[in-house]
């Protein structure tokens, strides 16, 4: 039994069965629903599903691996023996599991995926225990429970139970925990109320109050990628507690999903923003319209008209029922990753009334602890997304406080950088560093490193490149008690000081001063766009820096695409039909100097830092460094960048 350590759960399972992602009640809703033309692919699928044989499958089954088809046929025929009540298909998909369940091996499995795998075996056993459970003898529920428990136990990175990693950001927000585990605690109650209590208890006193404050700001803490995937776990985990309670635990922020909507450019694909997974690992399928699964999500909880309407246009089978039957997630995703399952579809879709809110307007400002302002005509194929970054998150969050890019027709000013692998070399001294962002750095020459971070066996020695510091706890945040308070403490860079959203301007000023304490006394940046000037909008960055020495060096940063063409204090960049005039007007007789392009790709402080993988599409072809030629502690940048259309 597991001795929780979390007040009792205010919310408990009503005593019926089922009351995993359904309760006994939703069966008429479910069945009716079958016919609608929303569940018709769904519907088929399903079928396709429960039509295929576990002997094709013997190969992977026997060596005791992970396979997603197995998983996804394990749900599907559990679920058409709970709907048409048949007691022999429940005695042969009971059967069926339990054999899987003894030759799966955690062992076998052992790689970055194991809590996934793991995770996604645990949950469709779940889904077994709780939807057959009156077709199951006492032997066999305790053969489920303890199987369960001791995959949890070998391969969950939470632990099981589970109080391992932080509730500020981490693998803790992921589908092991808010999704696998909450499950397995909710088929189990009856025999195990223990684990529920743990798992629920952990949710209820640590993520409502902290979600509640994380999500407030509209706009996801880890970015359009990493963000995604752990808004799906949320929720799902607002899900399973509102299907079985009535109730739903989390603040209604948590199922905005608006961001999103924001983050994705007009050719379909999300700004690179923080560590991107769909960029490098999502080989065609997952790079447009990358957030399918999570409107789908957002939809079937909120009846959102505008989430509803981007799933279905930009939906495709492989996300319900990938072709490629136990993919690598470096490929296209895991359960979970992108993904979900035509029976998910036949139980969540229509469950909320749909209503329509109001068009999305074309600029958005989204508050603290974010500070991000974007600019999206859809019409015109231009985004414009200006970041003050408020609040540092860590994990997958970049060193990119003050960003901003561009995209018209194609990415203009773009993000730099291959992220393929969390903590190598690459990682840690180019992709997520100030200097591979539209940013400023002030460096002290004499500075050369910043120490040494050991990471997967290596020691990797941080170059100086002038960016913004690299905050960390100065406390276990585990054992604060109000887990918002010391992150605000901790990683504050930087304070909006106004913005401004009108059909002619979209403007965001920010002080960037606490971000970069080592070198500068001030840093104030003003990002301005005039959708209505020029052929296509012009947009206006503008720095005030006073550095704390006269010897430091300051530099304006912007990466692009293509290898840029500079006339005297004009820097010309084009791309994919978009193309982008900067005018350098200050500082007055700059130094303005490309460095890109073959080995120098990717360069910090002149220093090659190149990476092992670039099929990235997006990792850039290098960037221009605009730097005051004359020495002083303080200096002004000003940046005009017109939008046009580039020739052809």
């Amino acid at each position: 039994m597991l001795n929780s350590p979390y007040k009792k759960p205010f919310i408990t399972p009503p005593n019926e069965h089922p009351r995993v992602m359904f309760r006994r009640s939703d069966k008429k809703r479910i069945v009716k629903n079958f016919t609608h033309y929303e569940n018709r692919r769904a519907y088929e699928l399903w079928q396709r599903v429960c039509k295929k044989d576990f002997r094709q499958y013997y190969d992977d089954i026997k060596q005791g691996r992970y396979n997603l088809m197995v998983c996804l046929m394990i749900e599907a025929k559990a679920f058409e023996a709970y709907i048409e009540d048949d007691k022999a298909k429940a005695r042969s998909i009971i059967d069926n599991t339990k054999m899987i369940m003894q030759r799966f091996s955690t062992a076998r499995n052992i790689n970055l995926m194991l809590c996934r795998h793991t995770g996604h075996m645990v949950f469709v056993a779940s889904l077994v225990y709780d939807w057959l459970y009156s077709y199951l003898s006492a032997d066999e529920k305790e053969f489920f429970i303890s199987q369960s428990e001791m995959f949890l136990k070998a391969g969950m990175e939470v632990g099981y139970p589970p109080t391992r990693q932080r509730d500020i950001h981490s693998h803790a927000h992921e589908a092991q925990f808010l999704r696998d585990m909450l499950a397995f605690s909710i088929a189990v109650y009856d025999e195990r109320p223990d684990i529920y209590d743990f798992c629920a208890g952990r949710i209820m006193d640590d993520l409502i109050p902290f979600y509640k404050f994380s999500f407030s700001s509209g706009i996801h803490n880890q970015g359009p990628s990493y963000g995604a995937y752990r808004q799906v776990s949320a929720l799902w985990a607002q899900l399973l507690f509102y299907q079985m309670s009535g109730q739903k635990i989390f603040d209604e922020c948590v199922e905005n999903i608006d961001g999103y909507y924001y983050q994705t450019r007009p050719d379909g694909e999300n700004l690179r923003v923080g560590d991107d997974c769909n960029d490098d690992k999502g080989g065609g399928m997952a790079i447009q319209y990358p957030f399918t699964a999570l409107n789908f999500f957002a939809a079937a909880l909120t009846g959102n008209e505008h989430y509803k309407k981007y799933y279905f246009e930009n939906y495709y089978d492989e996300i319900m029922l990938p072709l490629h039957y136990g993919m690598d997630y470096y490929k296209t995703g895991v359960y979970g990753e992108g993904l979900y399952s035509p029976v998910v579809h036949l139980v969540f879709n229509l469950l909320t009334p749909a209503f329509t809110p109001k068009p999305y307007e074309k600029a958005r400002f989204f508050p603290y602890p974010a500070g991000v302002s974007i600019y999206k005509d859809t019409e015109k194929n231009t985004l414009v997304y200006m970041k003050i970054g408020e609040l540092w998150c860590q994990a997958h969050e970049h060193y990119d406080t003050g960003d901003f890019q561009i995209y018209h027709n194609g990415i203009l000013a773009s993000s730099s950088g291959a992220y393929y692998w969390w903590g190598n070399n690459h990682f840690y001294n180019y992709d997520t560093r100030t200097s591979s962002h539209n940013c400023l750095t002030i460096r002290d020459p004499e500075v050369k490193t910043l120490g040494t971070i050991h990471s997967w066996g290596n020691d990797i020695e941080i170059i100086n490149d002038g960016g913004t510091r690299r905050p960390g706890p100065t406390t276990d945040y585990n054992l604060e008690p109000d887990l918002a308070t010391p992150w605000q403490r901790d990683m504050r860079m930087a304070k909006v000081i106004s913005h401004t959203e009108t059909d002619e301007k979209v403007e965001i000023v920010g002080d960037l001063s606490m971000a970069y304490p080592e070198t500068t006394e001030k840093v104030i940046r003003k990002m301005t766009f005039l959708p209505k000037e020029g052929q296509n909008g012009i947009f206006t960055v503008e720095d005030d820096v006073t550095a704390k020495s006269e010897e430091f060096i300051k530099a304006f940063h912007i990466h692009m695409m293509e290898e840029p063409k500079i006339e005297g204090n004009v820097v010309t960049i084009e791309h994919k039909g978009g193309k982008l005039r900067c005018t350098v007007l200050e500082p007055k007789n700059a130094s303005i100097t490309a460095i890109g392009g073959g080995d120098n790709r990717f360069t910090t402080v002149g220093i090659p830092v190149p990476s092992e993988r670039t099929e990235n599409r997006e990792c850039g072809w290098g960037k221009v460094i605009i730097s005051p030629t004359d020495k002083a502690k303080t200096h002004k940048f000003k940046v005009q960048m017109e939008i046009l259309d580039a020739e052809i």
